[in-house]
This record gives C-alpha cells, structure tokens and sequence, in this order.
C-alpha cells in the first residue's frame, strides 16, 4: 500500500569507484555505439547497463530485427558506421540476414506487408548479446552490468557524474563527459532539466504511448502470412517478423494502453497485463490463422517495448513535418528513412507515414543537446520524436553522441559548442554516411497508411 509517509535518509560517504572520460548511461544500441564511438575518438570509456546484457530492446525486449526503412531503403543503405560494423560481426557469427539477403533467404516475408520496402536485417538476441560483448573488449569498454543509476551528481549546472547501485552497494561515478543512452532519459531527468513525456494531450490530459511485450514461438509454415489487420485482436493486427529458423517468428502483437512509463506500479501492472495476452494470442493464433496451427511458444521478452516515454526538451526537436520533407540540417549527425509511427494510444491499430524508398531524412546534433543542463547529452529514443526510436537509428544517434563526448573533451569545449565540422569529420572517417548523395525530394512525399 502506497503511503504518504516521509523517511530522510542519512548522509553517508560513498566511495568514488570509477573515474572515466565518458560514462555511457545505458546498454541498448545508441549505448553500445555511443561507447564504441567514444573509445574510437581517444575517450577512457565506461557503460553502466541495469540488465545482465547489452542490446535493450534488440535482446531484453526481443524486437529481433532492424525494421526495414531505416538503415536500408529502396537499395540503398543510409545509416552504416558503427551500425555496419556490428551487423557485419554478426553476420560473420550466423546471427544475422543483411538485408539484401532478405529476398532470398526469407522469400515469403515481404508477401502482403504494408511496408512498401521490407528488407528488414533479422537477428538471434542470444548472438547479439555476445557480438555486443566482443565489441566491448575491442574497443576497450569498460562495462558494468547489473547496475542502477540512481542520482546525478550535479554542480551547478553541470553534470559531474553519477550515484549508482548494484551488489557492490552504493557508489559514485565521475566523468568529464555523460551520455545519456537510457531510453527513457533517466540521467536527465535526474539533473533537473526539463523533459516531456506521453504522445501529446486529449481534453486537457497527457495522453501515453502503448506498450506491448515481444514474443517468439516456433513450429509454424515458413510461408505464414506475416502482416493482416485484424480488430478482434489487442493489438489490431497480425504482425510477425522473421526469425533465422524457418519456422521460428517473434510476434509484436500484444497491447496495453494508459501506461505511465515513469511509474514502477503502472510498470508492473503493464508487464502482467502484456504476458496475460500472449497465450490469448497464442491461441487465437491456434485457432483462427493458416500456418500457426501448430505453434508453440519459445520466448518472452524480459521488458515491454514503447515508443515514447520521456523526451528531452532540446536545443531542436525533429517534427513530423521534417521528416516528411527530408529535412537535410547544417548540423546533420545521422541519417534515417523510418517515417511517422504513431501506434493507437486508446486501442488497437496504427498509423503510418512511410517515406517513398530510396529517400531519407537527416537528424541534427542540436536534437542531443539537452536544454538547461551542461556535460550531458543524449541519444536514442528519448530524442525527438518517434520514427527516431528505432534500433538502427539509435545507433546513428549514439554513434554522434559518443564522438561528439570524446571530441569535446579533446577540444576543451562545452558539447554545446563543439564545431560541427569537426564532428562531421570525425564521423565521416569512422564510416558515417550524411547525405551527400541524396536524390530530389520525391513526390509524392509520403504514403499513408491507417488501421486504426
């Protein structure tokens, strides 16, 4: 039972266990790349990461796939540096399809999709753990698993470091530069610095981005028809993705709505709520859909996945309307071709806004600059805006922001006031495309889609 009691703590010395250049507050992908970018740029780098594995939502969420018009579109591949090198790792290890390989090796997913491009890249979460590690030991990476981030250190304005919290007990952590890589902005929120939360406002009240729990289930026909909309179901449709077995997919098909995803009680009750679903799914599936007949469930995810939680109030937010114009910015850090996902926050459905193939749109360095806050900044899904939030894009995202610690820190500057150009530099030499190859603008700009 919640109480309205108050308990001060006592003041307690806390021994200072790490001092690095750059700490990366999170494991998922903007994590691992921020990190890898970082030691890349000459940086002392730590990452904290609360679970037993690198990965977020790739592994300990199960969204086992790159989602297709993001990193490749129409042929073309936009989003390629830290992104590629881990892809090729874990290609090199059978833990993934490039996609290229998509229409050969996995001929009957693009068959009814409401993608207009499908080369998604599918990959094994239990593989990736481990290319995450190799990644780590490569670059020198310090990693800490098992570890909550509990506070920031702050003077004044600036950001000095964290208090964390594991078996070890309670420490402090300094550095000279913080990336926040937490997905839901934790490390910001803790300085104080404005944030935003929810998908926008209905009569006056915050309205909340759904969540949905990942699950994968073996035994079903290869040519399972992977996409069709269908209203009786939570979620609003069949949706399936492949996985490297033939008769193995993971279904995104559960949904809870209303979910604060800043209360640990609300948290909870969206976990059990999403498990509920999955074996009213599984039946379902059982039941009513050709080629799952004989399925059977092999995983659940350890955490649900959602769109938005918090959002940092930035020195720039991406809007819709850049995205559907292929905005190009001065201050380009990352490109991306996912388009405007926005999932039904009151039910089941979507609505979707795919760029036409072979375009993309650029993200600036200004999106990760934090508002009111020095020495942090941020990358992943707690930027901007939602076509932002997916696992490739995270790693452009991350890419930037861990060049752009690193590079600070050499520059003797404010991240706020590094010269671009010597992170477009930076970024470029490590493989980054920023598109100096793009084609006009197309038209029409956009297609619609809407299920709802």
């Amino acid at each position: 039972m919640q109480t309205d009691k108050k308990y001060v703590e006592p003041g307690k010395e806390l021994p200072v266990s790490y001092e690095v250049d750059v700490l990366v507050c999170g494991g998922g992908p903007s994590g691992i790349a921020a990190a890898v970018s970082a030691a890349k740029n000459g940086a002392e780098v730590m990452l904290i990461e609360r679970f037993n594995c690198l990965g977020g939502q790739g592994t300990i969420g199960l969204v086992t796939s790159f989602m297709s018009m993001s990193a490749y579109t129409g042929g073309r591949q936009v989003i390629k540096g830290v992104w590629e090198e881990f892809t090729n790792l874990l290609e090199k290890m059978g833990g993934c399809i490039k996609p290229l390989d998509m229409a050969e090796k996995k001929p009957y997913f693009a068959v009814n999709r409401h993608e207009p491009d499908t080369a998604i890249c599918p990959f094994d979460p239990e593989l990736y753990k481990i290319a995450a590690d190799r990644l780590m030991e490569k670059y020198g990476v310090k990693v800490l698993f098992h570890t909550y981030i509990t506070s920031a250190i702050m003077e004044g304005k600036e950001v000095k470091g964290v208090i964390i919290e594991n078996k070890s007990g309670r420490q402090a952590v300094f550095a000279k530069r913080i990336v926040d890589c937490t997905g839901d902005g934790d490390v910001i929120a803790y300085t104080g610095a404005p944030f935003e939360t929810g998908v926008g406002e209905k009569d006056g009240v915050e309205v909340k981005s759904p969540v949905s729990t990942m699950f994968c289930f073996d035994g079903a026909a290869p040519d399972t028809v992977t996409w069709k909309v269908d209203q009786e179901l939570a979620y609003g449709a069949v949706n399936l993705f492949p996985l490297m077995k033939d008769d193995e997919f993971r279904a995104e098909m559960t949904r809870v709505t209303g979910i604060n995803p800043c209360s640990a009680e609300d948290l909870t009750k969206g976990e059990i709520a999403c498990r509920r679903q999955i074996l009213e799914v599984m039946d379902w599936l059982r039941k009513n859909y050709k080629g799952t007949e004989n399925i059977r469930l092999t995983k659940i995810a350890n955490m649900m996945g959602m769109m938005v939680s918090r959002r940092i109030v930035a020195e720039y937010k991406v809007t819709t309307d850049d995205i559907l114009n292929y905005e190009m910015f001065d201050d380009v850090i990352s490109m991306n071709a996912y388009g405007v996902d926005i999932h039904n926050p009151d039910g089941g459905g979507c609505e979707l806004y795919w760029l036409i193939p072979g375009h993309a749109y650029s993200i600036p360095y200004r999106a990760l600059l934090p508002m009111g806050v020095e020495n942090i900044i941020a990358a992943g899904r707690c930027i901007a805006h939602e076509g932002i939030a997916v696992m490739s894009t995270c790693y452009g995202t991350g890419e930037a922001a861990g060049a752009a610690a690193a590079l600070s820190i050499k520059e003797n500057v404010e991240l706020r006031k590094l010269p671009i150009d010597k992170l477009q530099d930076a970024l470029r030499k490590q493989g980054v495309y920023l598109g100096e190859n793009e084609p006009e603008k197309p038209e029409p700009r956009y297609i619609h889609i809407k299920t709802l």
